[in-house]
């Protein structure tokens, strides 16, 4: 199908992010991190378990907004062997996107199409970067930087959210790097990623009122 739309991802309230993305969705969604067992990057998209504040009831994504790329490259995804050395392109056939007879086709007669290529380059640029975001995030707990924290809010109709099980860097240890330390960061460009996830934390604010807002039309 052209399009299967973003239902599939309505009661997901956390998504992995990775690195190269900061930048856009630091615009939009908090950036929180996880630590252990699996180093990664998360974008927070709502403050209720199983519920995601950017999809509709029509299953659009909020308009204007980034759509980090773990959920765009849905129903394909890349299967990691067991030695970890090698992919495979999969599809999730419950997402309802194969269709018989469709005129877009993952196959042709002499191999993959278009398509098919286009989601394979996808999803490898997605693990190369997504490789990229675990060395930072190990950087960062190597460094004890990430420190657990929660989110605890209060609606304007008295209902209490709490959201925890993810980790902040800790911004008067980030400032106490040594000097060595930061070159190397900015060398590699994660002192921009530092800076991204501080500014994205401001976005809780959005969430609640959003949070609120969708509380009211229950």
């Amino acid at each position: 199908k052209t399009t299967i739309g973003f239902d599939f991802a309505r009661n997901t309230n956390v998504v992995m992010l990775n690195a190269a993305e900061f930048e856009q969705a630091a615009r939009t969604y908090p950036i929180v991190f996880a630590s252990t067992p699996n180093p990664a990057a998360l974008a927070i998209l709502g403050l209720r378990q199983a519920e995601n504040l950017f999809v509709d009831a029509d299953g659009a994504w909020r308009p204007s907004t980034y759509i980090p790329a773990y959920v765009r490259r849905y129903p394909f995804i890349f299967h990691r062997s067991a030695d970890g050395q090698q992919f495979t392109l999969c599809i999730d056939e419950a997402a309802g996107a194969l269709e018989d007879g469709s005129e877009r086709p993952l196959f042709v007669d002499d191999g993959p199409s278009e398509i098919a290529k286009g989601a394979l380059e996808f999803c490898a640029a997605y693990q190369r970067d997504n490789e990229a975001t675990r060395e930072f995030v190990k950087e960062l707990a190597k460094n004890q930087l990430l420190v657990p924290n929660q989110a605890q809010v209060t609606l304007p109709g008295g209902e209490n959210l709490a959201l925890a099980g993810f980790e902040l860097i800790d911004r008067a240890k980030f400032d106490a790097l040594p000097s060595f330390v930061l070159t190397d960061w900015r060398r590699r460009g994660w002192l921009g990623l530092a800076y991204a996830h501080f500014i994205s934390l401001g976005s809780f604010a959005d969430l609640v009122e959003r949070a609120g807002k969708r509380q009211v039309l229950m």
